[in-house]
């Protein structure tokens, strides 16, 4: 009975040996597996922290590009008004130079004429040579100028589109005409209608090449010929604004133009 016992509890102990490094066995795999898992766990997490690194950095330069942009804009709209201002001052000053010139001549003829036999109230001074040229209202023509612009500068392309031209039909002779083509220009490019915009232009350059608003028309022809597939009839016109009038801001944008087309 005792040597039963023993040999039963020999089994008992041999069967727990035997168990025992199962046991360690599968607890190692596990670990394993654990370990295993937590690698690409870490592994997924850093791959969505360099997602969320990208994604932020990329709207970070998508604000900074929208806010120069804006910048860019609203330099554009100021150069735009100073340019206006510029040129409206140069109109006026034509003007007196033309009413000035023409006093002048009046009295010089005056002087010179023999003492007249009818009284000196009875003289009748005629209507001003500018004024006969261009058959309108100086104060009108200059009204309708600035309400053609305004609509331009509202955005209201369409309708300064149709303001520039009864400005152009009504004034013909007007010392603003070759600002009017230029705008004229900008109103069809602003709506995508480039042939339009490069027969203003052409108009401006064509009828007004003293204008000082030439070579800003040259630039702006010049990207309405991109727009049309024109590319070599656009680099043609930018060498020649470099070329032409090498210290304006024309040529700055000309040379950056052209460096984008090489």
């Amino acid at each position: 009975m005792m040597k039963l016992k023993r040999l039963c509890s020999l089994c008992i102990l041999a069967g727990m040996g035997a168990a025992l490094p199962a046991a360690a066995a599968v607890t190692v795999d596990e670990l394993a597996l654990r370990q295993n898992e937590m690698r690409q766990d870490l592994r997924a997490l850093d791959e969505r922290l360099r997602r969320l690194e990208a994604q932020m950095s990329s709207q970070a330069l998508l604000n900074l590009l929208n806010q120069v942009a804006e910048l860019k804009a609203e330099l554009a709209r100021l150069r735009g008004q100073q340019e206006e201002l510029q040129d409206r001052l140069a109109v006026v000053q034509r003007r007196q130079k033309d009413l000035y010139e023409e006093l002048d001549g009046r009295v010089r003829e005056l002087a010179n004429r023999p003492a007249p036999s009818l009284p000196v109230d009875a003289i009748q001074l005629q209507p001003s040579r500018a004024l006969l040229l261009t058959g309108s209202d100086p104060a009108a023509e200059t009204r309708a100028y600035e309400a053609a612009l305004a609509q331009f500068r509202a955005g209201d392309y369409a309708a300064a589109v149709r303001a520039f031209q009864a400005f152009l039909r009504d004034h013909p002779a007007s010392g603003m005409a070759s600002n009017a083509y230029y705008w004229l220009g900008l109103a069809h490019a602003a709506q995508g209608n480039y042939s339009a915009a490069v027969e203003s232009y052409q108009r401006l350059l064509e009828g007004y090449p003293t204008s000082n608003k030439v070579p800003d028309a040259m630039v702006s022809l010049a990207r309405a010929r991109l727009q049309l597939g024109e590319a070599a009839a656009a680099q043609g016109l930018l060498d020649q604004v470099v070329s032409k009038y090498p210290h304006t801001r024309a040529a700055e944008t000309a040379r950056r133009l052209l460096a984008t087309l090489k």
